[in-house]
């Protein structure tokens, strides 16, 4: 499950495109080992180092897929990497001028555009769709565009799928991993512009202050998802395989805020909206009036005594990423001020 906050408000990145409280993002298997991200962070790629491996990562411009790309890119395999964009002129220059980089044009809600021949792995995930249209709809478009173009291509062998939700979407596909979380540490970004006012403070709709949950960076997200891509060919115990990415460890709004204060150096106040006040909070966002509803429910999954509370706490198969809240915020913080 994701939850995407702009300003207190909902907004950024990527967002699972079902029902949060009709879905169990966090389902319950049987007793799984805890795990420690540090210890994928060697994986001998050895189909990779015998052919050229190629990867395609769709959409590209994401900012978890443009984690996955500078990780592939970092890659001693040195594998070929496909950022597919609606804009190729919006590549970043980092990416452009890489010599295993290749940037195409291609729109994701449009399966004509989509050539994976050739290519080992994709890397994919739902982009955000809230103009208050069906983004239901749009999400289950995108899946299986993806799928179609996969199967087509009569190469790939693994995909990679950020998403909470979408084992209906792998039949056919051959290899297929699932890479979820709970929370975003960069939905915190929204309350940068709060944060920079004459008088600092930021929303926040979880609540109480010390109640804690899985927060994970798009960093440790797209990392992982370019080294299981890259583990194309490697059979797996299960397909789909679920990875569920954790970070350090739990966190609670009080280390988000402390996390700010130390990152900006400055003395900073937290408005929390209670669960009574989440919907007057949702109806005076941004967000498109039909969405409210969702928005609301979708919180109250994951608050205290909320369906998925117990569930995404389950540390068991956990994989773990590096970044702290401070070592996140710290990246959006540099990029606000350089704006």
């Amino acid at each position: 499950m994701y939850l995407l906050e702009d300003g207190g408000h909902v907004g950024p990145a990527e967002i699972t495109c079902e029902r949060y409280s009709k879905l169990a993002a966090f389902p319950k298997t049987k007793k799984r080992t805890v795990h420690d991200f540090r210890s994928h962070t060697n994986f001998k790629h050895s189909y990779s180092l015998l052919f050229d491996m190629k990867v395609v990562v769709v959409p590209a411009s994401a900012q978890t897929s443009q984690w996955a790309i500078q990780t592939l890119l970092d890659d001693s395999s040195v594998p070929s990497v496909i950022g597919v964009y609606r804009d190729v002129g919006k590549v970043p220059a980092g990416f452009r001028n890489h010599q295993i980089f290749q940037a195409v044009q291609g729109d994701v809600s449009d399966g004509s555009t989509l050539d994976f021949s050739g290519c080992d792995a994709v890397i994919t995930l739902t982009p955000p769709k809230l103009d208050g249209s069906d983004f239901i709809a749009f999400g289950k478009n995108m899946a299986t565009n993806v799928r179609q173009a996969v199967a087509k291509s009569r190469s790939v062998k693994r995909l990679v799928y950020v998403s909470s939700q979408g084992a209906q979407y792998a039949e056919g596909v051959g290899e297929v991993v699932f890479v979820r979380n709970c929370y975003f540490m960069e939905n915190w970004s929204s309350a940068l512009d709060t944060i920079n006012s004459d008088n600092p403070y930021f929303y926040s709709t979880i609540a109480p202050l010390d109640y804690s949950l899985p927060m994970v960076s798009v960093k440790d997200i797209g990392k992982t998802c370019a080294r299981e891509a890259l583990s194309a060919g490697t059979p797996l115990e299960r397909s789909p395989r679920i990875v569920y990415l954790h970070g350090p460890r739990n966190f609670s709004v009080r280390d988000v805020w402390e996390a700010f204060e130390k990152v900006t150096g400055k003395k900073i106040r937290v408005e929390l909206v209670e669960t009574e006040g989440l919907r007057r909070f949702f109806e005076h966002s941004p967000l498109p009036a039909n969405l409210v509803d969702d928005f609301v429910e979708m919180m109250l999954t994951f608050l205290p005594g909320g369906l998925l509370e117990e569930e995404m706490n389950d540390l068991t198969n956990a994989v773990r990423g590096d970044d702290t809240l401070v070592d996140s915020f710290s990246r959006m913080w540099r990029a606000s001020q350089s704006a």
